[in-house]
């Protein structure tokens, strides 16, 4: 006992002689609505999604590079008895600087993989899989720059098979043109132990792109591209694998505050053991499962402040030779007391209603 409330108080001491010692604090509440009109698809699941995430978070930084962050993030389903429907802990160490950043532990996913296509990450998975557990790291920022990510998505028991995502992507920008590329493999094993009732299965997908972006001020953006879409989907007990290959285009625009995102892809079937797996195995949208999908997104900015973003989204998808609607409504607030305030934002007409 007397030489572990030493290490404490050793632990203690190290903290509290920390030079440039600086706390930090935020406090984040989002909030999404995602209705799906999809009766009458064979390859996606028609349903209304709605929650409240509550995500209060403390941290420690020093050195001006190293910070501490621990939280807790609670989502409450609306409609649901259950005072908090999930509870997810948020605890990592970051390292960042003008051109590297570093994280381990378990941290949101959307603030370092944003760059990557719903083709791998549906909107289910951001709703109620917001956080990453394991690694990141990045070199560059902005137009260029070079990633590689670890997500350890369940451990094995007697009863959860283990899974986990291995991935790398990046672009380079050169005045208006830029290439880039995303990628992932994800590892689906079996439970431990293990009674032979599963084998193992894997998804590797790469999407390589080149184009061009545009952009004006504040007030209009634009960039269309188009590249490859490869996998590899193996199933290794049943012995079987395939390796779709597709094209994929993509046309984006957006004029103070209105805009449209549109992604194409053509070529090989996808997501073949879709059916013995699901979502356990795919985590990207169901529409892929076609040998052609369009998604096309409307959207406009409702609100956009230093604190505050709100955005309305109607959907179009474009699958199995059917017109599929879906609207979305996502409202994100944060509070803190280290985030770079006083950014530029543009003053849309429609958003003088919330002054």
């Amino acid at each position: 006992m007397p030489y572990r409330f030493l290490c404490f108080v050793l632990l203690i001491f190290s903290l509290s002689t920390l030079q440039a010692q600086e706390y930090r604090w935020s406090v984040g509440m989002d909030y999404f609505f995602d209705n799906m009109e999809y009766k009458h698809s064979s390859y996606a699941d028609a349903r209304t999604l709605q929650g409240i995430w509550l995500k209060p978070l403390g941290g420690i930084s020093w050195d001006s590079v190293h910070t501490i962050y621990a939280g807790v993030d609670l989502l409450k389903m609306p409609g649901m008895k259950h005072a908090v429907d999930k509870v997810d802990v948020t605890v990592y160490y970051q390292y960042e600087t003008d051109k590297i950043l570093f994280r381990a532990g378990a941290f949101p996913r959307q603030d370092v993989l944003s760059n990557y296509s719903d083709f791998f990450f549906s909107d289910s998975v951001t709703h109620f899989m917001p956080l990453m557990q394991g690694l990141f790291w990045q070199v560059g920022s902005g137009g260029s720059f070079f990633n590689a990510w670890m997500d350890w998505t369940s451990y094995s028991s007697a009863e959860v098979r283990e899974s986990f995502f291995l991935g790398f992507s990046g672009k380079v920008t050169k005045n208006i043109f830029f290439a880039d590329f995303q990628s992932s493999l994800f590892h689906y094993a079996g439970t431990y132990p293990n009674r032979g009732l599963y084998g193992v299965s894997e998804l590797i997908q790469g999407m390589a792109s080149a184009g061009m972006e545009i952009s004006s001020g504040t007030q209009f953006k634009g960039m269309v591209s188009a590249g490859l879409f490869a996998g590899l989907e193996r199933d290794r007990k049943a012995d079987l694998s395939h390796r779709p290959v597709g094209f994929v285009a993509r046309a984006n625009a957006e004029y103070m505050g209105i805009g449209t995102e549109n992604t194409l892809y053509t070529g090989d079937a996808r997501m073949r053991f879709y059916t013995a797996e699901g979502s356990d195995l795919y985590w990207g949208t169901p529409f892929l499962q076609g040998r052609s999908y369009l998604q096309s997104k409307w959207y406009i900015r409702l609100l956009e402040s230093d604190r505050v973003n709100a955005r309305m989204n109607c959907n179009l998808h474009f699958s199995e030779g059917e017109l599929f609607f879906q609207q979305t409504l996502s409202v994100a607030l944060s509070i803190d007391n280290f985030s770079k305030q006083g950014k530029k934002r543009m003053p849309y007409p429609w958003m003088r209603i919330f002054r």
